[in-house]
């Protein structure tokens, strides 16, 4: 599924690394309320990089400090200097960011060295560091790769979710949900991942007669895009897991 030409979690792209990709919050180590960070590259969407909380130089998402990010998204403009590339990202989860990338494309630098630019409506995977500029958010880039594959697309998704359910131990506990035939502290349905699991679960806990709607679910999921949330919903009704009662946007499980 991942091309290492696409930059994909290769070595070079520093990507996402499971076990232990990700440091998970150390509670009974750490004060109550220390914040967690993210030990390697972090997958995250450009909102996610807008709404951070910034404490002087740094930046958090939640808890995890974001100290090198990814994201995939559209080349929207580009504006190139002998010392700097200039670039509009958008992957259409809020408006496009700016993403700074430094070089030194001289004409002493031999052209097989030189580093390449990434062409306007064009994906791409940017890695980097967040800063801020005069109150404005940007990217400072250390390596960006064109997406050779469009699955790298759905993929860097679901390692967002991922990496959000690692980093906060997950959003939704059973001592809130209860484990009524649904327990995913014992695995959840086999071949379903943590999200769907997650959301069969809320589904199937829904009171309401005429099933749980789509943006309730979201809601209990913040932190995790709408669109994955309902591609999973999708995707729990096209294998049969839920139906849809009074409309579209109302689910009840069928095991429910």
């Amino acid at each position: 599924m991942w091309n290492n030409q696409g930059g994909g979690f290769d070595g070079g792209g520093g990507g996402f690394q499971s076990p232990g990709g990700f440091g998970t919050p150390q509670q009974s180590q750490e004060k109550k309320g220390a914040r967690s960070r993210a030990q390697n590259i972090l997958p995250c969407t450009v909102a996610q990089v807008f709404n951070a909380t910034q404490n002087e130089d740094k930046f958090f998402t939640g808890d995890t400090e974001m100290l090198q990010i990814t994201i995939v998204g559209l080349v929207r403009t580009v504006k190139e200097t002998q010392t700097r590339i200039d670039y509009e990202v958008d992957d259409m989860t809020g408006p496009p960011i700016e993403v700074k990338q430094f070089v030194d494309n001289d004409d002493s630098v031999p052209e097989d060295e030189r580093v390449p630019t990434m062409r306007e409506n064009t994906y791409v995977r940017v890695s980097g560091h967040v800063r801020s500029f005069g109150g404005k958010r940007s990217i400072v880039a250390y390596k960006m790769v064109p997406v050779l594959d469009m699955n790298e697309l759905s993929c860097h998704m679901l390692e967002i979710i991922h990496s959000h359910l690692v980093l906060t131990s997950s959003p939704i506990t059973m001592s809130a949900t209860g484990d009524a035939g649904g327990n995913i502290g014992g695995g959840g349905i086999i071949g379903l991942t943590p999200i769907q699991n997650q959301i069969h679960l809320i589904i199937k806990n829904n009171p309401s007669e005429t099933g749980a709607n789509v943006m309730s679910v979201c809601q209990n999921l913040k932190g995790i895009p709408v669109k994955a949330v309902k591609d999973a919903i999708d995707f729990l009704s096209s294998e049969g897991h839920i139906y849809s009662t009074i409309d579209e946007d109302h689910y009840k499980a069928t095991d429910g």
